[in-house]
């Protein structure tokens, strides 16, 4: 039988108590309780060699055990938040608080770590709440960065999921409502983190999930819409018969997905290759617009949540092109540019950069990685535009504020690349400033 071990502060074990008695999961529960963060220390070791999962009831306990523990060995979950959740808890919040704007709102949940949550995706800048985005994500960190936006007279209220922190914000006299996690919540996110255990004792397989969209404007008849979603059936289906693969289909409204088993513990790049080979037949057949999301994970649940991921990225992108989300939770794409991009949302420090110069978080993340893989690469606003799936009048934008903040450099006539300039509208050409660069957007114990 598995062993699980529920860890959590004593106000947060209740609701995951009453589940775990309510829920048959197959499964032996030991309930580990910690006033303060080192209290996991202890824990973490008492769990070993007795239990085969630790499940944290918030993600404070689980980013604490992963950054203290790199190299631990036992699978770890926490009660995750979807979309849809914070999205509820926003609207509810709304609704009881009309008199507060959401951006005079501190959510001490939504940080880099988890991508905020898909809120960018959702809510325009000026409605956003404020996100934590400092580094150290813990109850001291969270509630000086609290305090601080409060003195500054920046909010009027925080929504907490920081249930241990709560006394501490009633010391300080700040406003707040408890976020408690749904029954239904704890529910799910304890049978995901067995079935992920389960997978991977039965056999050493990953999921691929490919999710193929089509975007259907008013516009279009609904005839056309028939066409387009029979013909890229019949690609999908001559595609898997004339390579001799085994894949699933399943139709939706105007998208398809797909899901296939892939060994696990490979290098990405094997998958990648076929994929992108994939993709250029599939642009080559299609006269019409998709987008394609990929994603790869320990279970079909998680592939897929991946593949939405890079769904929404594509979409972002706006172009017939595919982003791959792998279990490292890396955002790379588009698959079909040379430059195959890395969105690393764990650099806080580009992303907290890309909330000041009012830049996009993945246009800064993939300059990164664009720096990281060919920093002598010449820019150009022509190029950028390819890259990032933006404008040309965008990414100019872009590579000014870079210009004015001393990152880039604008290459001077006699370094112009041969037939630059000559014919028609000149192309201005820019390089990386690397210390600068670097100074700027890379965390201070970054080696690279």
């Amino acid at each position: 039988m598995i062993n699980v071990a529920i860890v959590s502060p004593d106000h947060s074990l209740e609701p995951v108590d009453k589940v775990i008695e309510e829920q048959d999961f197959g499964c032996s529960f030991h309930r580990y309780i910690y006033k303060k963060m080192t209290d996991i220390d202890e824990i973490y070791h008492d769990c070993r060699g007795k239990c085969d999962v630790m499940f944290f009831s918030g993600e404070l306990g689980y980013h604490y055990i992963r950054h203290k523990f790199p190299d631990i060995r036992i699978p770890c979950a926490f009660t995750a938040y979807e979309p849809i959740d914070v999205l509820s808890i926003l609207l509810n919040f709304q609704i009881s608080h009309p008199e507060i704007r959401m951006n005079r709102v501190f959510c001490d949940f939504l940080t880099a770590t988890n991508h905020f949550m898909g809120l960018l995706q959702y809510l325009p800048k000026e409605h956003q709440p404020y996100f934590y985005t400092e580094r150290h994500y813990d109850y001291r960190h969270i509630t000086d960065f609290a305090k601080q936006l409060w003195e500054h007279k920046k909010i009027d209220m925080i929504l907490s999921r920081s249930i241990n922190n709560l006394k501490k914000l009633d010391e300080l006299g700040i406003p707040y409502v408890a976020v408690f996690p749904s029954e239904e919540m704890i529910v799910k996110s304890i049978r995901n983190a067995l079935n992920e255990l389960r997978l991977d004792q039965i056999a050493e397989k990953e999921i691929l999930s490919i999710l193929i969209r089509l975007p259907f404007s008013e516009e279009i008849e609904q005839e056309e819409q028939e066409y387009r979603e029979a013909t890229l059936y019949k690609f999908l289906a001559d595609y898997r018969k004339s390579r001799h693969l085994h894949f699933s289909i399943e139709q939706g409204f105007n998208q398809f997905e797909l899901h296939s088993e892939i060994p696990a513990g490979e290098d990405n790049a094997g998958a990648l290759d076929f994929l992108r080979r994939a993709l250029t037949e599939l642009k080559r057949k299609l006269d019409f617009p998709f987008r394609i999301g990929i994603g790869i994970g320990a279970s079909r649940d998680r592939s897929r949540c991946f593949a939405e991921q890079a769904l929404m990225e594509a979409n972002r992108y706006g172009r017939n092109d595919a982003f791959l989300v792998d279990k490292e939770d890396i955002v790379l794409g588009p698959l079909s540019q040379d430059a195959r991009l890395a969105a690393d949302y764990t650099n806080e420090k580009a992303l907290l950069f890309a909330r000041e110069q009012g830049i996009s978080d993945t246009n800064i993340l993939k300059l990164v990685s664009l720096f990281q893989e060919e920093k002598n690469r010449l820019l150009s606003s022509q190029s950028l535009s390819s890259l990032l799936g933006v404008t040309g009048r965008s990414a100019s934008r872009i590579l000014a504020k870079l210009l004015e903040l001393g990152m880039v450099e604008q290459l001077r006539e006699s370094e112009q690349p041969e037939k630059a300039g000559r014919q028609g509208r000149p192309i201005h050409y820019f390089r990386f400033q690397e210390e600068r660069f670097r100074e700027m957007l890379f965390p201070e114990d970054d080696s690279l």
